[in-house]
Order: structure tokens, then C-alpha cells, then sequence
């Protein structure tokens, strides 16, 4: 973590303010975002969400993303970084856009895509593991719910596809 905040509204949590304040010969680093099955909590990929107020997508220097890079290459699984922007420009404000680029395994382009896009990404990678995942019934039943979270879960049947068809 850095010892001086370079973006605004970075979160400021007791233990990151602890940590900026101790000496040179120690480190962390932040992850931001882990995509993970949502019921046996497997690692699908894992990305670093900037905070894009300026629309530079600016990338962060190596030493930053090595770590990323290294656990992405451990686990096997791909590094984006997330550019969001959000209305008005604040950094707590309702989600507005979003941009992605594709760090490891081999870098991509940094691709402006919209947010249902993006969730069609994430749905993907969840169904792209159900072949190994070792919960299948409790992911099923998740899907399957009714509840406030999946009133709008438009593409439910792709789910219950793939978990129907089992072998």
C-alpha cells in the first residue's frame, strides 16, 4: 500500500492509516476485488478497481501489480484492471461506467464496456466453473431463490442449464 494516497477517496480504514504510518521496511498490498463462485468460493480471477475521476485509466506502476500478478499466476486465473466512474464524479456515487483491461495471463486493450456487459462477464466465469464446482446443489438453490437480489436475474435459465444437465 502506498504511503501516500494517490487517488482521492481511497479508503481509509484504522488498519491502512496504522499501516502508512510504520516504517520503510514493511508492505501490503489491497486487493480489490476477488470474482469468486458464489457457493464453493473459488477463485475465478482477480482485479484492481481505480477509481477513474480524470478519464485517464491510468495503470498502476509495476511494483503495484506484481503481487496481483504473481497470486493471478499462482491460482491460474486472470488480473484485470476495473476503471469505474461514477455519476458526478464522486467516488461514492451510483455506479455510472466502466472500462477494463486485461493484465495477465497476456495483456488486452482497454475495452469501454457497459455495465451489463460486464455482468454477462461475470455470470460467464461462474458458468465456466460449474463443470468443477463442488457445490453445485447450494449454487442451484441460490439461483434459484426468490429473493430482492434476484428479482432482476434476467439470465437465471443459463444457470439452471448447466446445473440441470449434469453427468
Amino acid at each position: 500500500m502506498a504511503r501516500k494516497e494517490q487517488y482521492p477517496g481511497v479508503l481509509k480504514t484504522p488498519y491502512s492509516i496504522w499501516h502508512r504510518n510504520q516504517h520503510n521496511g514493511i508492505a501490503y498490498s489491497d486487493i480489490d476485488k476477488i470474482s469468486q463462485c458464489p457457493a464453493c468460493g473459488k477463485a475465478l480471477f482477480l482485479a484492481d478497481l481505480i477509481f477513474n475521476a480524470n478519464d485517464q485509466y491510468k495503470t498502476k506502476p509495476f511494483y503495484t501489480k506484481r503481487i496481483y500478478l504473481e497470486i493471478a499466476t499462482a491460482l491460474q486465473i486472470p488480473f484485470f484492471e476495473l476503471y469505474y466512474t461514477t455519476e458526478g464524479k464522486a467516488d461514492n456515487g451510483p455506479l455510472e461506467s466502466l472500462s477494463v483491461r486485461r493484465i495477465a495471463p497476456s495483456k488486452g486493450d482497454l475495452q469501454h464496456i457497459d455495465l451489463d456487459k460486464w455482468l454477462q462477464y461475470l455470470e460467464f466465469k461462474v458458468q465456466e466453473h460449474i463443470k468443477v464446482c463442488q457445490s453445485k446443489d447450494y449454487l442451484l438453490k441460490r439461483v434459484l431463490e426468490n429473493n430482492e437480489h434476484n428479482h432482476n436475474f434476467t439470465r437465471r435459465n443459463n444457470y439452471v442449464k448447466l446445473l440441470s444437465n449434469r453427468s
